[in-house]
């Protein structure tokens, strides 16, 4: 009986480890359909635009919540306040359309998170909005409408885009152009040159960890003493969260999780004064 105990354990171990290759190969084949079903029905190249997934919002609107003291139906309306909004929906595509690059952008609107970047406008109505990395300004023109209606409630606003692309931004026109404005050229040096203080600062360009820690250092004393920073590099660099502790504030970071999208997702991170109380009420 004994000499029959090595025989056993390995027939367990061919076992599981067929079974273990199949759990994979399933895995893979789920992967594969996510990214044929893009290939074919995407024109996206770079800055894929996708939905949440149902819990991945859900989370979304509780971690906006938490970290900002905004209710969780204020955080709900605003998002969904964003999604309703038709003559946004319409400028974005017929931006794309006379753009003459619809070759590689999708007609479908797509926030992702950005539903959390329009909603902390609303939440935390802003003097000054500053984004790094535009590309075609979908995250601008979001931002600029958050500020519209920011504007229309008696809160008013400004947007500043940095770019190296002078071709960048092509999204933030007609009637959204009021309320912002990309400025062109090497993002550290449009940063260092600013001189107003900062209430809302989102990273989104150059996602080497090294250049956004630059990016933070250019901003450090121009910052409005309840600024909020947003990074959109946290799920690979922790240079928000270093920045962060240095200067003695919270840091927090939600998880993105697209809906049938081969990406991974990215994430929002927040640097948040130590108390929110001070902040403007949405």
């Amino acid at each position: 009986m004994p000499a029959q105990k090595p025989q056993f354990y390995t027939l367990r171990f061919v076992a599981v480890f067929l079974y273990r290759g199949w759990l994979g190969l399933l895995a893979l084949w789920t992967y594969k359909k996510r990214v044929l079903r893009w290939w074919v029905s995407s024109r996206e190249t770079t800055n894929h635009t996708y939905h949440l997934s149902d819990l991945s919002r859900r989370y979304l609107e509780q971690f906006l919540s938490d970290a900002t003291g905004a209710t969780l139906s204020d955080v709900r309306r605003f998002m969904d306040e964003l999604e309703a909004d038709q003559d946004l929906a319409i400028h974005i595509r017929n931006g794309i359309k006379d753009s003459g690059w619809g070759y590689k952008a999708d007609l479908d609107i797509r926030y992702g998170k950005r539903l959390g970047w329009y909603a902390l406008v609303r939440i935390l109505k802003p003097k000054v909005v500053i984004e790094t990395g535009v590309d075609k300004g979908l995250g601008s023109v979001v931002l600029a409408a958050a500020l519209k209606r920011n504007v229309s409630e008696g809160y008013p606003g400004r947007y500043f885009g940095t770019d190296i692309n002078p071709r960048a931004g092509y999204l933030l026109s007609g009637s959204y152009a009021d309320y912002g404005q990309i400025l062109y050229g090497d993002s550290i040096s449009s940063l260092q040159a600013f001189e107003q203080p900062i209430d809302l600062f989102i990273n989104d360009s150059d996602h080497s960890a090294d250049y956004e820690a630059q990016e933070y250092v250019a901003i450090a004393h121009k910052l409005a003493p309840n600024a909020v920073v947003a990074g959109d590099n946290c799920e690979v660099t922790d240079a928000l969260c270093v920045f962060a502790e240095k200067s003695n504030k919270r840091f927090v970071f939600w998880r993105e999780e697209p809906a049938n999208h081969w990406f991974s997702g990215g994430g929002i991170g927040l640097m948040l004064p130590s108390s929110m109380k001070n902040m403007r009420e949405g």
